[in-house]
Order: C-alpha cells, then structure tokens, then sequence
C-alpha cells in the first residue's frame, strides 16, 4: 500500500496537505475499525492463523498487521476522498 500513497502524496500533495482532516480521519477510522476486530476475535467470530502472522499482537489478541492493515486503508481514503474533491 505504501507505494499508493506516495503516489498520492506526488500526485497531489498540495491538495491533501490538509493534515488534520487526513490524519484525524486515518487516525479515527483505523481505530475504530481495529476495537471492532479485536472485539470480533475475543467473541470467536474470526481468528488469524498462527503461522500466518508474524506474531506480535494488540492486546494480547489482535496481530499487529491487522491493525496496520486498517490504518493504511484509512489514510488511502482520506487521502483519496481529498485528492477527488
């Protein structure tokens, strides 16, 4: 993902250089979208195979890839939603 977003970044970086709106929202949404997946593995709803991660977990439960994985997306849509304005 991370080649996205420097794409966006060269892309239009004057147009989202509105860093609290990009930051805020990646910041908002990569958490709460990281508390509901936590809270979906601690009910059973899903889990995360054990060699499929890389070990290191948020509380205990959540691997640390996920939460990355969420906070990346976040940023690639506010970024996104700007860069469209």
């Amino acid at each position: 993902m991370l080649p996205v977003v420097f794409f966006q970044w060269a892309l239009g970086g004057f147009w989202i250089a509105n860093a609290p709106v990009v930051i805020g929202t990646t910041i908002i949404l990569g958490s709460l979208l990281s508390v509901f997946d936590l809270w979906a593995i601690r009910e059973g709803i899903w889990f995360f195979d054990d060699t499929q991660t890389v070990g290191w977990r948020i509380a205990g439960v959540l691997p640390v890839e996920e939460a990355l994985f969420f906070y990346l997306t976040s940023l690639l849509v506010a970024q996104s939603y700007l860069l469209f304005l």
